[in-house]
């Protein structure tokens, strides 16, 4: 009889642990496999997925709530704002020159990007103010 107890006993499905959200202070949350240990002033628990040992200070946690097996599997649901052109993205920005119009346009038939023209206008004069400089050895 007890065999047969011993045997049924080991045949039972374990129980699914149960899973915590653990909402940061100021932001953010973290799962937690099983209920959270508060010992001193720190909260110990196991980080979903791995089951990581890790704390985390009492006053870090605003609250903890108890989530079901799919909610801890899901990302968690933001909101994201949409923002403006970043910086160096592409923006819709025109350079405008001393003159009023925009940067290159007085350049005329010189190639490459409007922004570019005045490095290269710059590296052509610094060329020619080099040679010009350069002392004449007769042959």
């Amino acid at each position: 009889m007890w065999r047969l107890l011993v045997v049924l006993f080991l045949a039972s499905p374990a129980p699914e642990p149960g899973y915590f959200r653990l909402d940061l202070s100021p932001t953010g949350s973290q799962v937690s496999i099983g209920q959270p240990v508060v010992k001193g002033g720190m909260v110990l628990f196991h980080a979903y997925p791995d089951g990581r040992l890790m704390s985390l200070r009492k006053t870090d946690i605003k609250a903890t709530t108890r989530i079901t097996a799919k909610e801890a599997a899901a990302p968690l649901a933001t909101n994201p704002k949409p923002i403006a052109n970043l910086a160096m993205q592409g923006g819709t920005a025109t350079v405008v020159g001393a003159s009023g119009q925009p940067a290159g346009a007085a350049a005329g038939g010189s190639s490459g990007p409007a922004l570019t023209r005045p490095i290269q206008q710059g590296m052509a004069a610094a060329q020619a103010a080099s040679t010009a400089n350069a002392p004449h050895i007769p042959d």
